[in-house]
């Protein structure tokens, strides 16, 4: 989203262009961004319209329209046959950047099945092309360098050459050239601008979307949100809703510190702490769909999720909370009243001492769910939200793109806050933990969760150490 200085400038750069009297360096600004920018392409057409009708206005009134008058908004004041022409050149000028040339093209494909169009390699790609795989991988070079590879099913479409809108699927891209800086993957929940990196964006279809940095830098734009900067290992998951949600996962440096890049330790000072005396954790023992799930034999007693602390080493069971394989678990934290919500913070870290490639317990997977003072008697689920509100979704692994265990970080945190100044006001949060999958028709295992943390506006969380 363009700030208000950069507004003024755009529009100080398109009433040069309507004067006839634009620089040719920037005439080739303006040629850029009407490629590129929505925005401002939305902005320079509203300009031209504008800018028609004064002219209109000034060929009709009886008397000239006041210079100063005309210029509060768009310079000069025209008679109405210059501004039908006038018009037609403005309104060529967007259509020729589109008609004129390529903006990307299909690269390499592997196992591609394609929907509504089949794609040859080598064939060339305009804005408001749509690329749709219903497998397989296929992969997009543009023409400012960048690189795009697809993972079906998958819909993208082309916006620029240095860019594309995912409106569901996977798209991993490399940016790595100089035109290629600032390549944008946008998706119906946020906006991701590359700085030098390569990043993985995931989005689904009910509006859902994730990003992760691989290397470098990308700057996620936000709607309701200040930019925001994510560098190498880090990345967010964008709840949609009237109130986007944010989820922030970061891997730790498996140290009893907890220590995250951003995230801040576990607190004993949060809304949710044990000695405030006003939250209790309750563990219903029969998932949605009538499941038994209780906590583990060797787990540690629900009341460790809100004890300030998490574990003081990677394989503490006793010091963490987990169920039994199989079904989903239930953690239901009641606050003690209805309080406003700002932020919430969950801890998880496991690493095998014997094993420490096994990692089946270091995984988030969860859906949170919140309600207000009356608790509904159901539990929620993918279909029927019986009476709660769904906050977020949680799911790690897909987020650091874990194929083998190894590949996932032991120690691992979650951050979820709203634009809001809250998130919404809830007494009771029910956090819907999913096992992690396990090959050769293992049972699924849980995750060791050490610590939950619950903010309010009033209770901030502690600052980064």
């Amino acid at each position: 989203m363009m700030t208000s200085e950069e507004t003024i400038e755009w529009r100080e750069l398109v009433a040069h262009y309507l004067d006839g009297t634009i620089t040719e360096d920037g005439f080739a600004g303006l040629k850029a961004a009407l490629r590129t920018d929505s925005e401002k392409r939305a902005l320079y057409l509203d300009a031209v319209k504008t800018d028609t009708l004064l002219r209109e206005i000034a060929g009709k009134a009886p008397r000239a329209r006041p210079q100063a008058a005309m210029s509060s908004r768009w310079r000069g004041q025209r008679g109405m046959v210059l501004a039908a022409a006038a018009c037609v050149a403005a309104l060529a000028l967007v259509l020729s950047l589109f008609s004129a040339g390529d903006a990307a093209k299909i690269g390499t494909s592997r196992d591609a099945a394609w929907l509504s169009q089949a794609h040859e390699e080598g064939q060339v790609l305009k804005p408001g092309d749509e690329v749709e795989l219903a497998s397989g991988s296929v992969e997009i070079l543009f023409n400012s360098g960048a690189l795009t590879r697809l993972h079906g099913p998958a819909r993208f479409e082309i916006t620029s050459t240095n860019g594309g809108f995912l409106h569901h699927g996977q798209a991993w891209a490399r940016a790595e050239t100089a035109e290629s800086d600032g390549f944008t993957i946008q998706t119906h929940s946020g906006k991701f601008v590359d700085r030098g990196t390569e990043f993985l964006t995931t989005a689904s279809t009910d509006g859902f979307s994730q990003m992760h940095v691989a290397s470098g830098a990308v700057d996620a734009e936000v709607a309701g949100f200040a930019l925001q900067r994510f560098k190498k290992g880090s990345g967010l998951g964008i709840e949609p809703g009237d109130t986007p949600v944010m989820i922030r996962i970061e891997s730790g440096a498996d140290t009893p510190e907890f220590a995250f890049p951003s995230i801040p330790p576990p607190s004993a000072t949060d809304a949710a702490d044990l000695q405030a005396g006003k939250c209790t954790v309750q563990l219903i023992s029969h998932d949605h769909k009538g499941r038994e799930n209780l906590p583990h034999p060797k787990s540690g007693p629900p009341e460790r999720l809100i004890d300030g602390q998490g574990q003081s080493a990677s394989d503490r069971p006793e010091e963490s909370l987990y169920f039994t394989n199989g079904a989903d678990g239930i953690i239901l934290l009641d606050l003690g009243r209805e309080i406003p919500v700002s932020r919430i913070h969950t801890y998880s870290w496991h690493l095998n001492d014997a094993l420490p490639d096994v990692r089946n317990r270091a995984v988030q997977r969860y859906t949170l769910w919140g309600c207000r003072e009356a608790k509904p008697e159901a539990l929620p689920s993918t279909e029927n939200a019986n009476g709660w509100t769904r906050i977020a979704r949680v799911d790690t692994d897909a987020f650091f793109r874990v194929e083998k265990e190894p590949d996932r970080p032991a120690q691992q945190a979650c951050a979820i806050q709203s634009s809001a100044t809250a998130i919404g006001d809830f007494r009771y949060l029910l956090f819907q933990v999913l096992p992690t999958p396990m090959p050769n028709g293992k049972l699924a295992e849980h995750t060791f969760f050490g610590e939950i943390d619950v903010f309010t506006p009033s209770v901030s969380e502690p600052s980064k150490q």
